[in-house]
């Protein structure tokens, strides 16, 4: 006698998939909706963008708006991605570095205070960056670090390496200590079982704590017009905020810019997306 599926099961097996890939899929127009919209406008020409009814599709699509905003000795675009690709590589590299190491000492080592210290960590996260305003831009102009790359990595870094060496104590507690006291028996110390044991295990985590320092770099607006004043040293995020004017927003360099300022993020997702996945929820099981 063949079974029947009952109702509730059978409404969930014929809704599941349809209501799940429906749902997807309006997620997802909704995430990349304003991205379509941005690169349809920056393929306009000016008459196009004021055109009346409005046009949703460029007729005669032009790469103008990018040439202009990469070349405009006004708003100097090339000179403030160079800066944001600076300054967010050096904030990258010290913030892995730092917190691998200081990861490491915390996840394996017992001393007075670790706990406190892993608490004012968690704590800096609770504070908004505007709070550092006041203390950093006085400590800046003290030792004369105004529109300076020092400056600008400096806060990044303060910013950064709380929750990154948080997330990589959570990592190498993850990590088996078995292994390096076997590597240690074979006659390594702790940094040496830590370049050839550890590091190639924690490498999921790694990545991840590079692509936060990155991203978090990349998008910081608050710090770049506190600290820098000359056009030159301001980075990509300020640098936007000269297309708009007092009396006229260049909509079409605009779009452009910010559409070339999410390809370098674009790019390190694609190559380090499964890495930073994995890396995040790894750092998550132990702390």
């Amino acid at each position: 006698m063949t079974r029947r599926a009952a109702p509730k099961d059978l409404a969930e097996r014929v809704l599941a998939g349809p209501v799940i890939w429906i749902g997807l899929v309006l997620l997802t127009a909704f995430a990349l909706g304003p991205f379509v919209w941005m690169f349809l406008t920056s393929l306009k020409d000016r008459q196009e963008l004021y055109a009346t009814p409005l046009q949703y599709l460029p007729v005669h699509p032009t790469f103008e708006n990018y040439v202009d905003a990469w070349t405009s000795p006004v708003t100097p675009f090339s000179r403030f991605f160079l800066n944001s690709l600076w300054v967010c590589s050096v904030t990258m590299v010290a913030t892995t570095v730092v917190s691998v190491l200081a990861g490491y000492a915390i996840a394996r080592f017992r001393f007075a205070g670790r706990d406190a210290l892993l608490l004012i960590f968690l704590a800096t996260q609770m504070f908004p960056s505007v709070l550092l305003i006041a203390p950093l831009l006085t400590q800046w102009r003290t030792l004369g670090l105004i529109d300076t790359y020092q400056a600008l990595i400096y806060s990044n870094f303060s910013f950064t390496v709380p929750f990154t060496v948080w997330m990589m104590v959570g990592y190498f507690s993850s990590i088996p200590r078995d292994l390096e006291e076997s590597a240690m028996i074979d006659g390594c110390n702790h940094f040496g079982a830590l370049c050839r044991i550890v590091l190639p295990l924690a490498a999921p985590g790694i990545a991840a704590t590079a692509i936060f320092a990155f991203v978090v770099s990349w998008s910081e607006l608050l710090f770049a017009i506190s600290f820098t004043t000359e056009t030159s040293m301001r980075t990509l995020s300020a640098g936007l905020l000269y297309m708009v004017g007092q009396y006229e927003v260049q909509w079409g360099q605009l779009s452009a810019g910010v559409i070339l300022s999410t390809v370098p993020v674009a790019v390190l997702f694609s190559f380090l997306q499964r890495h930073l996945t994995h890396g995040l929820t790894a750092g998550a099981v132990k702390g």
